[in-house]
């Protein structure tokens, strides 16, 4: 009998550990989507990644930049990170990018900027995405407005739910292709945030056959 119950407690123990391992994890989910409907998709095969962050956390940038790399490396895409090839305090516009990019032969430019961290969930899933208002100026005019808001914008100090949004641009005319918002909800660091949406960003954009 009292084996029985020690193997019963080994049992709740081990099911408990799975339980709480398996919800430790941030979840990530794409809850809002813009698509260019005109753009032929399945010609991706090279992205340079841009964060868009506070310009006095370029550790964060950094990080996010090569976590997204390896994102899509690990799909067998290529990708390259804008903080290798431009200093990081500096701001983009046309000069700026032919200067630092024009020669990397991307085929998409991937931007992502924070929107907002709460404690609670501000968007419904399943909701109609519809394109931001400052994208019709295109590339940099999304660009400098994200930018603005990154180094004007203060964090709160808990973070439940992390909410991105990730711009697409064709690299030759710097136009939209591709917008989303974005929900990892339960991260416990950064590299939590990092890792999930890079994996779901990856795999949407295969799936919705963007690229090879």
């Amino acid at each position: 009998m009292k084996n029985i119950i020690q193997f019963c407690v080994l049992i709740f123990s081990t099911s408990l550990l799975v339980i709480i391992y398996s919800c430790s994890g941030a979840k990530t989910e794409i809850i809002g989507e813009w698509q260019e409907e005109n753009y032929q998709k399945g010609n991706i095969d090279k992205v340079l990644i841009l964060g868009i962050f506070n310009k006095d956390k370029p550790l964060l940038r950094r990080n996010f930049e090569n976590g997204m790399t390896n994102a899509f490396m690990d799909a067998g895409i290529s990708a390259i990170t804008s903080m290798d090839h431009m200093p990081y305090d500096q701001a983009i516009d046309s000069t700026t990018f032919e200067k630092y990019f024009e020669d990397l032969n991307v085929d998409a430019v991937i931007v992502s900027r924070l929107v907002g961290i709460d404690q609670s969930r501000n968007y419904k899933a399943g909701y109609l995405y519809t394109i931001p208002f400052n994208n019709y100026y295109g590339f940099y005019g999304y660009y400098y407005a994200g930018i603005q808001y990154a180094n004007s914008s203060g964090y709160l100090s808990q973070n439940v739910v992390v909410v991105l949004e990730t711009n697409i641009y064709d690299a030759k005319d710097k136009k939209l292709i591709w917008s989303g918002i974005s929900e990892t909800v339960d991260p416990q660091k950064a590299s939590d945030v990092i890792k999930s949406f890079g994996n779901e960003l990856v795999s949407k954009l295969k799936s919705d056959g963007y690229i090879k």
